[in-house]
């Protein structure tokens, strides 16, 4: 049976905290996929909005619809600039995670190598313990039989 790695627990730990970090960085990706579909969809808006402005301008002027459409151009372009800092936000926070994914993975493996090591010198000193008792049961073999034979 081979012994208990005394470590055992923190390498739990440490196995558990990646896969939480994992989580976290998931719903981060999750977060910035979605701020990225509502930015297309902005930049669409900001298109249309565009589209409809030129048209407006084409013919009879309607100063009012253009002052709405203006207004409405620069609130979309407001949204705009704030999805982009809250995008270029996330993707900072995804680099920090996965770097701490990184650093959390090593730390495991220090661990997981250290428990490899445990085990290996473990049954080196078995393998070593088997072969003095097969020396031994050897030895009193060939005792019993010079003194039986004597």
């Amino acid at each position: 049976m081979t012994p208990k790695f005394s470590l055992q627990p923190v390498l739990d730990y440490r196995e558990t905290r990646v896969e939480i970090l994992e989580i976290e960085l998931g719903r981060l990706v999750q977060s910035q996929q979605r701020g990225k579909t509502f930015l297309e969809a902005l930049q669409s808006s900001r298109s249309r909005l565009l589209e409809e402005m030129g048209k407006q301008q084409v013919g009879d002027i309607d100063l009012f619809m253009l002052s709405r459409l203006r207004s409405n151009l620069q609130t979309v372009n407001q949204r705009i600039a704030e999805q982009e800092a809250r995008l270029a936000e996330l993707a900072q926070k995804i680099s920090e995670k996965q770097q701490e994914i990184v650093l959390a993975k090593q730390d495991a493996e220090a661990l997981v190598k250290l428990k490899e090591h445990e085990l290996q010198r473990y049954r080196k000193e078995e393998a070593h313990r088997e072969n003095r008792l097969q020396d031994d049961i050897y030895i009193s073999r060939a005792f019993r039989r010079s003194n039986g034979a004597a």
